[in-house]
């Protein structure tokens, strides 16, 4: 999208502030520099190449590009994507991102991952069971399981699970030894060029080792292969499936059988696998899988296409721990139940996060955790 076309949808905003009603920053802050309405006003200062204040720069890092305002823009202005566009402006203007960004991209590009981790400690949440036979690239098969940096690093059960349920049911696939990170993280902090250097390279080793099909654990991981490789990398043709959407095929297919477990819970739907992803939305299936392993689901006041962030988008946590603890916080404060699920690892470990800061006494899980403790052995 250029510049051009980004300025007159921002000329087309009525001023009626009604995306400001359904955005997690301005309904925790009250700065009409973090709401919708305040970012298309710092944006359009930017693509005229006005200078902006530092709090004005605050503004759109502390956005965390949910989407949630887009749908509410009664003009149809793509809101996210115009504040997403003003900071990769701001980086090839040497104005952005912040010091924290540049040094997590770092480490993207030093250890192949965004959370610090050490890369010789990737493969750790792999069954002890697996760990003789698994020959990672060296296998014949077209599908890649992608685990990502939080399901690799931080919240490893995500990892570990999903890997045991596909094996138990025979479905095959390969993992990566040594896995490179998506570059979302990167894409998000407006550094397009790294971010597209990321994309191709990625590509190049996809094909390299054949790959056909990608399952990801990951929301962000999904959200960067669905739609943003297809923007930059010509010839990407790589099907991804969230691994929910395979386990869900799995068992109405009969590969794998589930207990009932018999318990209320309720599930959160992240972002980048709802509203950030064109006709690809996944709602029914996580539901509908944790039907089948005997749960209750009670619905969170915001649901669906409606459901609120976790609060870690887009690197907001880096930037403004307080304000993601904050977002968070209100978030799981409408959930009725102490057992929270979601499928997306950043969603899980950022609940575990604000639970430990704020004391909620919370128990947040990954789905497929609490698919494999359902699965019939």
């Amino acid at each position: 999208m250029n510049e051009n076309i980004l300025l007159e949808q921002i000329s087309s905003c009525i001023d009626c502030k009604n995306c400001n009603e359904v955005c997690d920053t301005f309904l925790v802050t009250q700065n009409p520099l973090q709401s919708p309405n305040g970012r298309l006003k710092i944006a359009e200062k930017v693509f005229h190449n006005k200078e902006i204040a530092e709090e004005e720069k605050f503004g759109l890092y502390t956005c965390t590009l949910c989407a949630l305002c887009d749908l509410r823009c009664e003009q149809s202005i793509e809101i996210s994507k115009i504040i997403h566009a003003s900071k990769i402006k701001l980086v090839e203007q040497n104005k952005a991102p912040y010091e924290i960004h540049n040094k997590i991209i770092a480490g993207i590009v030093d250890n192949d991952n965004s959370v610090g981790g050490n890369p010789e400690e990737r493969l750790d949440w792999l069954p002890d069971a697996y760990r003789k036979s698994e020959v990672y690239e060296n296998k014949d098969s077209d599908t890649l399981l992608f685990l990502g940096c939080m399901s690799s690093f931080r919240v490893k059960e995500s990892a570990s699970a999903s890997y045991e349920i596909l094996k138990q049911a025979g479905f095959d696939f390969k993992i990566f030894e040594h896995e490179p990170c998506c570059g979302e993280y990167t894409y998000s902090a407006g550094k397009l060029d790294l971010a597209k250097k990321t994309f191709h390279d990625n590509f190049e080793r996809f094909k390299k080792n054949g790959i056909k099909n990608i399952i990801v654990t990951c929301g962000g991981c999904f959200y960067a292969f669905n739609n943003v490789y297809p923007e930059y990398v010509e010839g990407w043709d790589i099907k991804v499936n969230h691994i929910i959407q395979v386990v869900h095929e799995l068992e109405k297919n009969g590969k794998i059988k589930l207990n009932k477990l018999k318990r209320e819970v309720t599930y959160h739907d992240a972002c980048r696998m709802g509203r950030k992803i064109k006709d690809m939305d996944i709602y029914d299936e996580p539901r509908e899988i944790l039907e089948k392993c005997g749960f209750s689901i009670n619905e969170l006041e915001a649901n669906r296409v409606n459901s609120l962030c976790c609060g870690a988008g887009s690197g907001v946590r880096g930037v403004d721990s307080e304000l993601c603890i904050s977002m968070g916080s209100n978030l799981v404060n409408t959930a009725k139940d102490d057992e929270i699920i979601s499928s997306c690892p950043l969603c899980v470990f950022n609940f575990r996060y604000v639970d430990y800061k704020k004391k909620l006494g919370k128990n947040f899980r990954y789905i497929t955790d609490c698919i494999l403790e359902a699965l019939e052995k």
